[in-house]
């Protein structure tokens, strides 16, 4: 028990000597009574913007309870383990997409739980899953200097400190790959390689890092040639061709999801991937490119049985050449492509070879696929936080 004397205007409780686990007991001689101080503790809100509410895509789902189960258990650790001296974690958690609704009312909604969870006074917001919601919520969260951070965005537009100053992330950009790729290359001794990038932000910008990468290591670019500047409507064929007309045999493919399928699948429908060139690309799923090719000699079968049916929209107006001059409307005009043709069967209904791929055969060597290593087992670390994360109550 502190006692505090009558001489009230010269005494003074040290609130530095407060606990936060146990209150300090005081008496007032001057008035005569007794009373406590307990220390308490600061609030910090952080934000939590993910689309619980998705569920036409599995993998988004997969990562969206994943990761909020890793940070429930982050912030249950350093609550319990007052690892914040005087402060503790409360999750402001916002659902990016509440309904299932598409185009500009899916941006609406989730801009709207944006705004709401900045509302709520949050020192910070991790999320979201894909990169363009995250570009959404980082524009705002950067413009009122809130820090940001996502575990799955990965478009390098996102690297921009002028529009997003504040936002941060726990996952590579896939320029992270062309480090990969050089240091492969390099230690094969191949001096000249050839580049096909697709002609979009995404195949421009890996391209170009693939190039500066190359000069570094004293690699010679033979050959810099674009394709799917249409689109899944492209000539991918074409483009192919211009390329091995240099004579290149290391060819590095900077295009990701449906242009790198497409530019695989027509490379090795003509021939291009033998004993004798070197394929190299990044981040593709293996099961995907198996079913791209099945889908390709589908339609080669079809069109040999003469069974195939050519969709209508082929013909519409939708597919019309893409107008040059006006980036944004190119970029609109492919992206409208993309949701109504698939480029795997496009290819294979504008080649005039019915052969389909063998793709145990063509795929047995000369194809290198550079991938993240997303397990770490034997890593001390790593496996203290499966354990810990498997044993997690599947209901908080």
């Amino acid at each position: 028990m502190v006692t505090i004397a009558n001489q009230r205007n010269q005494d003074f409780i040290d609130f530095n000597a407060l606990q936060e686990s146990s209150p300090l007991n005081f008496q007032d001689d001057y008035n005569n009574y007794a009373f406590s101080i307990r220390k308490r503790k600061i609030e910090l809100k952080v934000g939590v913007l993910l689309p619980f509410h998705q569920n036409g895509n599995n993998k988004t789902k997969i990562m969206t309870m994943s990761g909020i189960s890793a940070i429930r258990l982050a912030v249950a650790e350093i609550n319990t383990q007052n690892l914040i001296p005087g402060a503790y974690i409360t999750l402001v958690e916002k659902d990016s997409y509440p309904r299932a609704v598409e185009g500009q009312a899916a941006i609406t909604q989730a801009v709207f739980s944006a705004i709401s969870l900045i509302q709520e006074g949050v020192i910070g917001v991790i999320g979201d899953v894909s990169s363009s919601w995250t570009s959404l919520s980082a524009l705002m969260t950067s413009t009122l200097q809130i820090p940001q951070c996502s575990f799955s965005a990965i478009a390098t537009s996102l690297s921009d400190k002028s529009q997003f100053g504040y936002f941060f992330r726990t996952t590579p950009t896939n320029l992270i790959f062309s480090d990969a790729a050089m240091s492969f290359v390099t230690s094969q001794g191949w001096p000249v390689m050839g580049v096909l990038y697709s002609d979009d932000d995404f195949g421009q910008q890996l391209s170009e890092n693939i190039v500066m990468k190359a000069r570094a290591n004293g690699i010679h670019i033979k050959s810099y040639q674009a394709f799917y500047d249409e689109g899944p409507k492209s000539d991918i064929k074409t483009s192919i061709d211009a390329l091995a007309s240099t004579g290149v045999r290391i060819v590095f493919i900077a295009a990701e999801k449906s242009a790198q399928l497409a530019a695989l699948t027509v490379a090795a429908h003509h021939g291009y991937i033998n004993n004798n060139t070197v394929w190299i690309t990044i981040d593709t799923d293996v099961s995907e490119l198996y079913k791209s090719i099945e889908k390709f000699n589908n339609i080669i079968e079809h069109r040999v049985n003469k069974t195939d049916i050519v969709p209508e929209i082929y013909n519409a107006t939708l597919i019309d050449e893409i107008p040059s001059g006006n980036k944004e409307k190119q970029i609109l005009k492919k992206q409208s492509l993309s949701d109504v043709i698939d480029p795997i069967e496009y290819a294979a209904r504008l080649t005039n070879s019915l052969i389909p791929i063998d793709y145990y055969n063509v795929f047995s060597g000369g194809v290198f696929l550079i991938n993240n290593l997303r397990e770490l087992k034997g890593y001390p670390p790593f496996d203290h936080f499966i354990d810990k994360w498997s044993h997690l109550n599947s209901s908080m």
